[in-house]
């Protein structure tokens, strides 16, 4: 199985069971916007397809062949390797992710995911291509810098995918498994806090993989199932949330 395939087979079991939980325990009834959502993954996959395709790949591969990065400099065992290079990578998006939430600039575009008025499992798609773009030089820097294996390169495309689409859904899970999973992973609760209409809110709960990184730089907002607040983004922040046009344009969009 190739590198994509493998990725694109996680994230797509993901979504299904995400979907697949927000049918038997929904949080709160929704409207999903799903054509803007689809439409607005469609253009940044094609993009990125077109501008990077298959550099995280070659990153990795360039890496080994060069014996160049921390990883590589340390011997470290393949093992190790593997399990250092999803923890290292979903630190960088972590503070990607503060970044894109603190600069203005990114935020233009960041500030079409957070538009969606019904976060739910396909809001995992909504990520403008813009983003997508500006996104992986800095994964690919990251890579080459630490000397990360291909294997270690796929592990965490595939978790970071899957974590992405599951940690969407607007769904509720058991009191007891969710503070057990909140200790170490982003949940459903923890992330429907980032969606928070709320500015104090929605900055905080940045991590995708795991939550230490928020409980770490002390950006960890509590959240549970049984929170119930108002979600998306302030009415007239952006351009129309259910327009595929509005969020596309959204970026380049004058505003006060």
């Amino acid at each position: 199985m190739t590198p994509d395939a493998a990725v694109s087979a996680s994230v797509a079991a993901a979504f299904a069971v995400g979907l697949a939980c927000e049918r038997l325990a929904p949080h709160a009834a929704q409207r999903p916007a799903w054509l803007v959502n689809f439409g607005v993954w469609a253009v940044a996959v094609a993009l990125r397809a077109l501008v990077f395709g298959g550099a995280e790949w070659r990153a990795a591969s360039w890496a080994s062949a060069s014996d160049f990065g921390l990883l590589r400099a340390l011997r470290a065992p393949d093992a190790l390797a593997v399990g250092a290079t999803v923890v290292a990578l979903d630190s960088v998006s972590y503070l990607w992710h503060r970044a894109n939430h603190a600069l203005p600039l990114l935020w233009r575009f960041h500030r079409v995911h957070h538009a969606d008025p019904a976060p739910g499992v396909s809001t995992s798609l909504r990520f403008h291509a813009g983003e997508i773009l500006l996104s992986v030089p800095v994964r690919l820097a990251a890579i080459a810098l630490l000397g990360a294996p291909l294997a270690g390169v796929v592990a965490f495309e595939a978790v970071f995918g899957a974590a992405n689409a599951l940690e969407h859904g607007s769904f509720d899970l058991p009191r007891r498994l969710e503070r057990a999973l909140g200790l170490v992973l982003i949940t459903p609760a923890l992330h429907r806090r980032h969606h928070s209409v709320l500015a104090s809110e929605h900055d905080a709960n940045y991590g995708t993989i795991f939550s230490v990184w928020d409980s770490l730089a002390r950006s960890r907002c509590a959240g549970t199932s049984d929170d119930r607040f108002a979600v998306g983004l302030p009415e007239g922040a952006t351009g129309d949330p259910r327009s595929l046009a509005a969020m596309l344009a959204e970026p380049f969009r004058a505003t006060r």
